[in-house]
């Protein structure tokens, strides 16, 4: 898959190091219940390697310099009935855009090559960079719930007309 700066693939061995270096970096994982861990990331990625459809994983690296911009996915919600577009992004490429770029493809792959009807989006309530990201790209305000000890908004979108520039 692909955006006007980016491609978006499929996941490989060959990007557990790059994958774990985000997840493990304290600032891009501050909202997200901290960096994870050299043992609990083996397990993780081989999960992600060996999910099937419809959850997706893809690493998103920069077209003109295959430099990695970083990780973003569709999978279960927590309520295990919708899904939920999830996303990390290395702070080098933090606002510049690419995060909403990125995001709207992947919900646009989720409404139409997936058939979702809803497609969730959860962060920490005092994440005001991600609120606006996911206001930007035509996700609304659907709940708040306390998890993992924080605050947390819940944002969906419902139709590829409603997701702004899809």
């Amino acid at each position: 898959m692909e955006t006007s700066r980016t491609v978006l693939s499929k996941p490989t061995a060959m990007d557990y190091d790059e994958v774990f270096a985000l997840q493990s970096n304290q600032q891009t994982r501050q909202y997200l219940g901290g960096p994870v861990t050299k043992e609990e990331f083996p397990e993780k990625f081989k999960d992600i390697l060996d999910a099937k459809v419809p959850e997706s994983y893809w690493v998103v690296r920069q077209k003109e310099t295959n430099a990695f911009i970083g990780f973003v996915s569709i999978a279960k919600y927590h309520d295990q009935i919708h899904y939920e577009v999830s996303y990390e992004l290395d702070p080098e490429f933090w606002g510049d855009g690419y995060g909403a770029e990125i995001i709207e493809k992947v919900i646009s792959y989720g409404f139409k090559d997936l058939s979702l009807e809803e497609i969730y989006a959860e962060t920490q309530k005092k994440n005001a960079a991600s609120i606006r990201l996911l206001e930007k790209v035509g996700m609304q305000l659907k709940s708040e719930v306390e998890r993992f000890g924080e605050q947390q908004v819940v944002y969906a979108v419902k139709t590829l007309s409603r997701a702004r520039g899809i």
